[in-house]
């Protein structure tokens, strides 16, 4: 049996839809005053507050030096390609894409693998490059037809 949308909204409106949502709004409500009250026993306490800032301070170091390995991305040398560096770290298991890099199982459907949460984008050899393709500006071809050209004068 398939279900529809307005059954979807039966679902949603009925009396067992109705105390589905409040069970979920209370559980979320209790998540965020169990968190708030984490935070302020951690305010009170300086020993726990010491090892929250621990974790903090290790947590960002950890991914400081893993920005660190991209750092051969904005190198401009004369002749320099920045795919050698990025093949050799690659091969070394300090950059990791595509299948190497953990999904969410959350947004896993219809074959898809699921969402990276990173950007993949950042992590590929020639991000900082600055190229940009002459032909990709539509709206300077379409405003060339309006001008002079310095040939036709």
């Amino acid at each position: 049996m398939k279900m529809s949308f307005f059954d979807d909204l039966k679902v949603l409106f009925s009396k067992e839809g109705q105390k589905n949502i409040k069970e979920y709004n209370e559980r979320e409500k209790e998540e965020m005053m169990k968190a708030q009250q984490e935070i302020l026993e951690r305010r009170r306490d300086p020993r726990k507050m010491r090892a929250y800032e621990d974790a903090t301070d290790k947590r960002r170091k950890e991914l400081a030096e893993e920005r660190a390995v991209y750092k051969f991305q904005q190198k401009q040398q004369a002749g320099y390609d920045p795919l050698t560096d990025w093949k050799k770290l690659k091969d070394e298991g300090k950059i990791k894409i595509g299948k190497d890099l953990p999904r969410d199982e959350g947004s896993r459907r219809l074959g898809s693998e699921g969402l990276i949460e990173v950007r993949v984008d950042e992590r590929m050899p020639y991000i900082d490059q600055g190229y940009v393709d002459e032909d990709a500006d539509a709206m300077g071809k379409f405003m060339g037809l309006f001008t002079k050209k310095k040939s036709e004068k």
